[in-house]
């Protein structure tokens, strides 16, 4: 009994001694100032953002440029050729269907069943014919005027590529249809003289 109980003696020594330690390690690092903190490097070395300049872009008028090249009075011009034409035919085809029907309605009353049902039917082959030509005259307008201006437009293309790496523009603006109601002279660049200039070799109107 007496060597239990100077061992149970010993034991709590030993462990008041491992308290005390830890306080006073506790302390030291509560006292530690905050610059001697060492940092983890990645965050030593992140990258300041630097605010980049104020940019600086380029607005004109699309269709303005177009018109004044001098290409686009020649496209212009097959085009509404090619449009006169299929109205003409169009309207010859919308005569002959009046005619063909005014005669139906007068004389419908003395046709036998079995041919006033073909009269109604040619009839309705011939508007239906129409309409049809109709919308295919309407989608080869439009495929040819897309052929017809597609080389002014990648010229155009080109033309606000070059301008707006020289005069160092972020981009550049189509002011038709009123779609820029407004623009800030002080960051914003006209340059519509710049781009007829390019588009006619150096010349302006």
């Amino acid at each position: 009994m007496k060597f239990l109980s100077i061992f149970l003696s010993l034991f709590a020594t030993v462990a008041w001694a491992q308290n005390v330690d830890t306080l006073v390690v506790s302390e030291k690092i509560d006292t530690i100032p905050v610059s001697e903190i060492q940092m983890p490097q990645e965050l030593e070395t992140q990258e300041t953002v630097v605010p980049s300049p104020e940019m600086v872009f380029g607005y004109f008028s699309y269709d303005e440029a177009l018109r004044s090249m001098p290409e686009y009075k020649n496209v212009k011009n097959n085009l509404d050729n090619l449009s006169k034409q299929f109205k003409a035919e169009a309207d010859r085809s919308e005569a002959e269907f009046n005619k063909k029907y005014e005669a139906f309605l007068d004389e419908q009353r003395d046709l036998a069943p079995s041919i006033l049902k073909k009269r109604q039917a040619e009839l309705q082959d011939m508007l239906e014919r129409n309409i049809a030509f109709k919308d295919e005259a309407q989608r080869l307008l439009s495929e040819a005027e897309q052929e017809g201006y597609a080389p002014l437009k990648a010229k155009i293309t080109v033309v606000l590529n070059k301008i707006g790496m020289e005069q160092g523009l972020a981009f550049v603006l189509n002011t038709d249809s009123n779609a820029v109601p407004y623009i800030n002279s002080a960051v914003g660049v006209d340059i519509n003289l710049l781009v007829k200039k390019e588009l006619l070799g150096g010349r302006v109107r």
